[in-house]
């Protein structure tokens, strides 16, 4: 049977330019790995007349064997299709040096598979019935311990990057990159009068909105458009200024010069999750680049923003929720002292007979919600009791559990390498070393699974315990209401009201209905 060659290529996110989206070190691009392990195989007269198979795992980590194209490459080694792999170098092979060894001293050597590593000189082929190969492996360890420590690392330099006053996300709209120094901003002589314009025009008493007008009415870019101009993209003819635009740069105090780092960050590098920062650990660093706006002309801006009237939400009783059960459309009110709703339809359509008994009085129709609400927060008070007790106890035992979990299959990798120096120091024979290794694996399948498990109904806990934590705050605000402040609270409390007609309706709520039936 002919041999045959898998081509393994791997290409993690920590080598990709976020910027650029190319790969940082341009030897490490897919094309550039492609290109050499083809090369190699084309100086070698045995290797260029045998057929080839490449494998591609772009964006995955070394740090975990879990890849798609590496897993089918495996699978198709066992079913015996491939009998040589070719990697770049063992970095792009994996970076758990314990799992590169064992694939290299065990797997592939009884599969049959010689393994060839073009940027160490390593050839399996080379070093049959010695340790040489054990030894490549452990430099490994190298790269795993390069990716363990990336984050700590990058989070590290951002941070001195962010003390010396460097911006690190986005450049502030007023502003350009140096072209001396890409952490460093300047002033952009065209959009920085627009900033100063802003200011000006706040602090001689115009609204934010007017301000807002203004500049839409006159044409000028949005901060988004200029971008998505000096950038080439399409920016949606949409986007207009807006009062909460004015107010973002009118309260954006690295117009004064100061720059403001860490407000938010990421837990894992890279990672599109961020948290807010307290306010007490963002770091400050004035005169870090030219102000637009003096501190006085800064503090007058906010001193005219405090003078405005704050925006007064209209009350929940004038958005009511009610709505025509056949039609869908929602029902229209009359003003004077006898309120009722009722449903316009049979005003545009005479024939829809059902929409003309669609009516309701206001007091009516609030008396029977009301009354509904205060026996679900009954029901709700009773069983709260109940949920809260299991809740806790329920947690308890779960969160136990996934530490004992974590502990004992983290604990595997020690065991792992305590197995593999007692075998090579010839204090256990390599049978026991097989054993101890298969039943060791076993165990972490086991624990992996176990965990997973764990981890959904941990999962599950956490939503039902946040929705008891609804139920007691509901429970604690209504405890003392009067029927009036209970009214104002049953508009928030109710999704829909649907009328059938004037003796029947059909309450939603935006929190469970105790009372519906399973």
């Amino acid at each position: 049977m002919k041999k045959s060659i898998g081509i393994y290529l791997r290409l993690s996110l920590e080598d990709v330019d976020k910027r650029t989206n190319k790969a940082k070190d341009e030897s490490n691009s897919i094309v550039a790995q492609r290109q050499l392990i083809q090369r190699h195989i084309e100086q070698n007269p045995y290797l260029s007349n045998l057929p080839q198979m490449e494998f591609c795992d772009d964006g995955f980590s070394g740090t975990n064997f879990e890849r798609p194209d590496f897993q089918r490459m495996i699978d198709l080694i066992r079913a015996g299709e491939i009998h040589i792999v070719i990697v770049k170098d063992l970095s792009r092979f994996g970076r758990d040096y314990l799992e590169v060894g064992d694939y290299l001293e065990h797997i592939f050597p009884f599969l049959g598979v010689r393994m060839i590593s073009i940027n160490d000189h390593y050839d399996s082929e080379k070093y049959l019935g010695n340790t040489a190969g054990m030894d490549i492996a452990f430099r490994n360890l190298i790269y795993d311990y390069y990716s363990k420590d990336l984050s700590k690392k990058v989070k590290s330099a951002m941070r001195t990057k962010q003390r010396n006053g460097g911006y690190i996300t986005c450049c502030t709209y007023g502003y350009k990159v140096s072209p001396k120094n890409k952490h460093q901003m300047i002033i952009d002589p065209e959009t920085a009068p627009i900033v100063r314009r802003i200011f000006t025009d706040v602090i001689a008493g115009k609204s934010t909105s007017q301000v807002a007008r203004e500049l839409n009415a006159e044409g000028i870019p949005t901060p988004q458009q200029y971008k998505g101009v000096a950038r080439r993209k399409d920016i949606p003819s949409k986007a207009l200024w807006t009062h909460n635009r004015i107010l973002d740069m009118l309260k954006n105090i690295k117009y004064t010069g100061c720059m403001v780092n860490h407000t938010r960050e990421s837990m894992v590098i890279r990672a599109k999750s961020q948290r807010r920062v307290p306010k007490e650990d963002w770091i400050y660093h004035e005169n870090a680049h030219e102000a637009i706006v003096t501190t006085e002309e800064f503090e007058a801006a906010q001193a005219a923003l405090r003078k405005v009237k704050p925006h007064i939400k209209k009350k929940a009783e004038n958005l009511f929720p009610f709505y025509c059960a056949h039609c869908g459309r929602k029902l229209q009110r009359t003003f004077g002292t006898d309120v009722h709703f009722y449903c316009v339809t049979p005003y545009w359509d005479t024939d829809e007979e059902l929409c003309k008994s669609v009516r309701w009085d206001r007091t009516d129709i609030e008396e029977v919600v009301l009354a509904s609400l205060k026996a679900q927060i009954a029901v709700m008070t009773v069983e709260s009791v109940g949920k809260t007790q299991n809740t806790i106890s329920e947690g308890t035992l779960l969160r136990q559990r996934l530490k004992a979990l974590t502990s004992e299959l983290e604990s595997g990798d020690t065991q792992k390498v305590q197995s593999y120096l007692d075998y090579r120091e010839g204090r256990i024979t390599k049978e026991d070393f097989i054993v101890l290794r298969s039943e060791r694996e076993k165990r972490m399948e086991e624990l992996k699974v176990q965990i997973v498990e764990t981890e959904a109904a941990y999962e599950d806990f956490l939503e039902k315990e946040n929705q008891t934590k609804q139920e007691q705050t509901i429970i604690e605000r209504t405890s003392s209401m009067n029927d009036e402040a209970l009214k104002e609270l049953m508009y928030d409390a109710v999704e829909r009201i649907n009328v059938t007609d004037n003796q029947n309706i059909e309450i939603i709520w935006k929190f469970d209905d105790l009372f519906a039936t399973a």
